[in-house]
């Protein structure tokens, strides 16, 4: 079947060790959409990072963000957003707190830190161009508990503490899915929540049969698309799990993985 949507990760997958977009990564997105063919994000950064980010390349796609939960069309316009139960959401913060573990909480435009000396990394990287689309940040114990009665796309968790061990203490809470996006964090998202079901029902939505979907990733929390995409395309660099979960390994994020896969399957340019 010809491939209709293409649906990337990012980190490890589209940005090289660098954390930057190679040219031949642009080039191939620019050329898939000149073919008709949608190249979405799928991420597990939250949609106006993802923008920013591709806004600096002079890219624009849809973005299927934080992990399936919260996806946005090329202009940042709504299309849909799962949100974790709030009783749900309390247990876990009083683990992670009882435990002494830093985290973030996603919300709606929002993110909130649990410790005012952790800022995240968006917070950094684009400062006031972000808060200018009208995107906000709290820090602290106090502003994280008064966040969670919000609303929750999900929790991050550094890795400050033994990930192992949160893990296991988190297992027995009911409307949760636990995931991770390397070796260094755990991610805690709604139940029913990954990246399968959101390209699943962004597809749908466009009309693309799932054998029309090529999705490429490097770990665990990429698995879940892996598996259901007609061409499931792991990085070379990616963990064994997610490359036991592929149909197809493409070269690393160092050499240009990406974009030999697209040319390959998408362009069908041998």
């Amino acid at each position: 079947m010809p491939v209709r949507l293409i649906a990337t990760d990012i980190d490890g997958t589209l940005l090289n060790r660098q954390g930057v977009i190679p040219p031949e990564n642009v080039s191939a997105i620019r050329d898939a959409q000149k073919a008709g063919i949608t190249v979405a994000v799928a991420s597990g950064r939250f949609p106006e990072n993802v923008h920013l980010l591709l806004e600096d390349y002079g890219l624009r796609c849809p973005v299927i963000g934080e992990n399936g939960g919260n996806i946005v069309d090329e202009q940042l316009r709504p299309i849909q957003r799962r949100l974790m139960n709030g009783d749900a959401a309390r247990q876990v913060q009083a683990v992670l707190e009882k435990n002494g573990a830093d985290y973030f909480i996603f919300g709606s435009h929002a993110i909130c830190t649990s410790s005012a000396s952790v800022p995240h990394h968006s917070e950094l990287v684009y400062g006031q161009r972000i808060t200018a689309m009208g995107f906000s940040y709290y820090h602290g114990t106090e502003a994280a508990r008064a966040f969670v009665r919000e609303g929750v796309h999900k929790f991050y968790v550094c890795n400050n503490v033994p990930l192992a061990l949160i893990r296991e203490r988190l297992r027995g809470i009911d409307g949760i899915l636990i995931t991770q996006s390397g070796p260094g964090n755990i991610e805690i998202m709604p139940e029913g929540v990954d990246k399968g079901r959101g390209i699943q029902d962004f597809a749908e939505r466009m009309g693309i049969g799932l054998e029309e979907v090529m999705a490429l990733g490097d770990e665990e929390n990429d698995i879940p698309m892996l598996a259901i995409a007609g061409y499931g395309v792991a990085m070379g660099n990616g963990s064994e799990k997610t490359k036991a979960a592929a149909r197809y390994v493409t070269d690393t994020n160092q050499n240009g993985g990406f974009a030999k896969a697209v040319r390959r399957y998408a362009l069908q340019e041998g």
